[in-house]
Formats: C-alpha cells, structure tokens, sequence
C-alpha cells in the first residue's frame, strides 16, 4: 500500500492539482493525505482530476481564513484519518487523548496520517536544539494507537515534506 502526506501549502492553482495527480499516477499512490489546502469548497470533480478516475472516496474539511482545509482521498475499503496537529502543546495534550479515543473505536486495521506538527525525535526536524517538549507525549500516544512511525522520505528540507504514519495491527 502507497500513502502520501502532503502539506500542500494551498491548492488552489491548476498548476498544484496537476502536481497531486502526477504524483498519484506517478507513484501509484492507494492513499492520499493533504494538509492546508486553503480551500472552502471542493467538487467531486476537482478530486477525481486529481486523482485521475473515479475509482475513490474523499473528505473535505474547510479552511478557515487563510489557513487550515484538509482532503483525505483514498480507496473506498480503507478507515482513514487525516490529521493537522495543533501547534500549542497544552493543545496538543488533548489532540493526542482524542484520536486514542478514537482509536479505541476500531477493532480493524486504521491509517493515520497528516502533519502532526512534533517530532518524536532530533532527527525528525532540521536545525532543532534537543527534544521538543511535546515529543514525549507523541511517542507514548502513538504505542497506545498502536501506530508505526514510518520514516520520512526523500529530502529532509524540501519545501513540501512528505510524512507517513500507519498503523498494521
């Protein structure tokens, strides 16, 4: 199975859609996680161009302001979440009780990813000085999900980061 995350810093120019959709075809993608899309409304028919048939199902959630939108689009046998992490840790704390109660809705297996905006790890971000304070806390959060911390590809500082997080119990 092929995932993308991808925070897509807005997508509102044909120029990014057709980037989501060589990057689907490209690497045959089953998966896709977008983040700050910046969009109020997507049509099925924006997805399925992006997607590049009408073998799918997709979420949408608004962005607020000039902020925020994600779209989750994948194949229709799969439970999926999509998330863009809080920024604040005391936010984050409640974030993280969240989606392990969510969790414990699912007996199957659950894909989750997004940008969960902490590290677990110094590797896990550029030019960082120690531990960030809430890494403790993701890490102890993703073993009660059950999830597995998928190592991030390609260049570490290109401008749009690609991360995966998914879980196979």
């Amino acid at each position: 199975m092929k995932i993308v995350s991808w925070n897509i810093r807005g997508l509102g120019s044909n120029i990014k859609i057709a980037m989501v959709n060589r990057l689907v075809r490209l690497y045959r993608m089953d998966i896709c996680f977008l983040q700050e899309t910046k969009l109020v409304e997507v049509s099925r028919d924006m997805i399925s161009r992006m997607w590049g048939n009408d073998n799918f199902d997709f979420r949408f959630t608004a962005a607020v302001g000039r902020s925020g939108g994600l779209i989750t689009i994948w194949d229709k046998a799969r439970v999926l979440i999509n998330v863009y992490g809080p920024n604040m840790l005391r936010d984050q704390r409640f974030f993280w009780e969240e989606i392990i109660e969510i969790r414990e809705q699912f007996t199957n297996h659950w894909i989750v990813g997004g940008d969960f905006n902490t590290i677990r790890n110094k590797s896990g971000r550029s030019n960082c000085v120690g531990l960030l304070r809430g890494s403790r806390d993701f890490g102890k959060s993703i073993e009660k999900c059950k999830l597995v911390d998928l190592p991030l590809l390609g260049k570490k500082t290109f401008h749009t980061t690609i991360r995966h997080l998914i879980s196979i119990t």
